[in-house]
């Protein structure tokens, strides 16, 4: 299935824009921002009221800035792996729900742009939310220890991780039904890849010998390359630093990402077909 040229234009691609104006309408809109802010804004907030009291005043401010910096950056992505299957785990099952979907495949659009703009869509609202949080993670610079580059590589992974989330939540959308079953199943993948993949990695670091990362073969480290949470430790390392580790977690979503996609496009078009 072959995109047309013009597949990636946002401004024609009416699905970007009905998707858009429906969730920016929906109470959702602006009740999940606000939300999403708050929760940040608090938690930075407590870890520095409680870093400075348990240190008793005698902390230096770089140390602050960099506890602040990695506590935000932490609880965004969980609030962001928490809310991305709701925005995108339902955008095909919709369809199917209110039976657009066969219709919406005969149509000019085709599946590819109707993927396209259901995932364009749901990315467009989480990306909100991260920028929205940008400066809160970037207060951290009023403390200094944080330069530039941390804040550009976390965002930078986020974003990879939250495509990779979005497009298995829409392939979990595509090969069921109802709303309800794809994110309840896109929510066990999130859980299968933040915390399954991290007890499965002490189980076998517990019966290895190795008591070094670098003596561990990389079947013992695949579990934590395909851990969103470990990804974004990688990140935060230096430029230097970054190969190999962050870029194998890199291909690792990135294949997964191509996958779900491929998927979905498979299963949209025996949609059509059935339909």
């Amino acid at each position: 299935m072959s995109a047309p040229p013009h597949a990636l234009s946002f401004a024609r691609n009416p699905m970007i824009r009905k998707e858009l104006r429906q969730r920016l309408r929906e109470r959702r809109g602006w009740i999940l921002p606000s939300l999403y802010l708050v929760v940040v804004a608090a938690v930075a907030t407590f870890a520095y009221y409680e870093m400075t009291a348990s240190e008793g005043g005698h902390i230096q401010g770089a140390e602050i800035g960099v506890m602040m910096f990695l506590v935000a950056a932490y609880t965004q992505l969980s609030l962001l792996l928490l809310l991305s299957p709701i925005f995108s785990a339902g955008a095909l099952t919709i369809e199917k729900e209110q039976r657009t979907l066969p219709a919406l495949l005969v149509t000019l659009l085709g599946g590819y742009r109707i993927w396209w703009g259901k995932l364009v869509a749901s990315l467009l609202f989480v990306f909100l939310l991260l920028v929205a949080a940008l400066p809160i993670l970037s207060t951290a610079f009023a403390f200094g220890g944080i330069s530039l580059w941390p804040v550009f590589s976390a965002t930078m992974t986020t974003v990879i991780i939250l495509l990779t989330i979005n497009a298995i939540s829409l392939y979990w959308s595509s090969a069921f039904r109802r709303s309800v079953v794809a994110t309840a199943v896109s929510y066990v993948t999130v859980v299968i890849l933040t915390i399954v993949t991290f007890i499965i990695f002490l189980a076998t670091m517990s019966a290895s010998k190795a008591t070094t990362w670098t003596h561990l073969s990389f079947l013992k480290k695949l579990p934590l390359y395909c851990n969103p949470v470990f990804f974004l430790t990688l990140s935060f390392s230096p430029v230097k630093m970054l190969y190999p580790d962050w870029f194998i977690s890199l291909g690792i979503f990135a294949g997964l990402g191509a996958i779900a996609t491929a998927l979905t496009l498979w299963n949209l078009s025996r949609s059509g077909e059935s339909g």
